[in-house]
């Protein structure tokens, strides 16, 4: 059963509930451990409360204290934990795909060991699918945590207004489209969830792998500019320039033709501005005909080329020079000169 089932199950038939103590919804062992520790520090305080020493009787019981809040403080997280990765929403995981939750899965299912430091601050390990043990602190446990919000319907709302847009007459979209997308990707690093899970059906970093394949394949595109982080929008375009163009391409549908084609010829703020070639090719004209179809004046008598003429009149191309001459040679049967006649 994969980590992923088992957690899940796990969390179906918790047997803790809640009222249950901090101390012992970790595993008895943990809280074998956690009771050995409490119950000599509670041996400590009896000793020197009874010797008199107010002072350090007091200081082991503000200790007793802390543990007991840490250990709330770690409960608090294992039900925020249970909760994101399938007691969210319709019993989904809210987790992004960008959340790294092996030692999670590990710990909070049971799989992990508390222990303490000389400072009494607890030290969580759980082991990882490599068989590494990972050693956590409390407050490292949700530092990376990356919960998924409205972001995708956010960037959505964008996109199906855009394509509305686009069926009308307007020429430019009522919104900056670098703007938008700027603003959402760098909201509460939202980046990390559009570049690690599902935007509108769609996972970006396979459409963008799809994209560059030949870079991929050739080496020019290195394996550290495929990590998640490579395309955080603070220091890299490419998140950024990916969904900015699925906006445009909602609005206009030849902006795409364009990117791939004859970029120069875009009017990116606006509608999109296809060369000849393009409009020819999307009519189902060759390019090698380019120059016949550009000699027509559309809406009023075709233009024809002389070498066009002469074929409609039956005469070959290599008959055009013979026929000029034949203009400008007199019929030998036209009258004399009238000069010479005179003479």
């Amino acid at each position: 059963m994969s980590d992923d089932k088992n957690i899940k199950k796990y969390f179906e038939n918790i047997p803790y509930g809640n009222d249950s103590k901090s101390s012992e919804i970790h595993g008895k062992a943990n809280q074998r451990v956690i009771n050995k520790l409490i119950s000599n520090l509670v041996k400590q305080f009896d000793a020197l409360f009874a010797s008199g020493d107010k002072e350090g009787s007091q200081t082991i019981s503000d200790l007793i204290k802390s543990i007991a809040r840490k250990l709330d403080n770690l409960k608090a997280i294992k039900e925020e934990f249970a909760m994101n990765y399938g007691g969210g929403t319709g019993g989904k995981n809210l987790f992004s795909n960008y959340t790294d939750l092996n030692w999670e899965r590990a710990f909070f299912g049971e799989g992990g060991t508390i222990s303490f430091d000389g400072n009494f601050d607890l030290l969580l390990t759980a082991i990882d699918p490599a068989g590494n043990p990972i050693v956590k602190r409390i407050e490292d446990i949700t530092e990376n945590w990356v919960i998924k919000g409205t972001e995708e319907a956010d960037y959505m709302k964008y996109h199906q207004d855009l394509v509305k847009q686009g069926q009308t007459a307007v020429k430019h979209p009522n919104f900056d489209i670098d703007w938008a997308v700027d603003k959402l990707l760098i909201n509460m690093d939202a980046w990390k969830i559009f570049v690690s899970d599902k935007i509108g059906g769609v996972y970006f970093l396979q459409e963008w792998m799809k994209e560059n394949q030949e870079a991929l394949t050739s080496g020019e595109i290195t394996d550290d500019l495929l990590h998640p982080d490579s395309f955080d929008p603070n220091n890299d375009t490419r998140l950024h320039v990916y969904y900015a163009n699925r906006l445009r391409v909602a609005f206009d549908s030849d902006y795409k033709t364009i990117r791939d084609g004859n970029a120069s010829s875009s009017n990116v703020g606006g509608r999109s501005k296809l060369s000849l070639d393009q409009k020819m090719q999307q009519q189902g004209i060759a390019p090698n005909q380019r120059e016949v179809a550009s000699s027509s004046n559309v809406g009023g008598r075709s233009k024809l080329s002389l070498d066009q003429k002469m074929q409609q009149q039956g005469i070959a191309p290599n008959q055009r020079e013979v026929a000029s001459q034949k203009r400008s040679t007199p019929s030998q049967t036209e009258a004399p000169n009238q000069t010479e006649a005179v003479i």
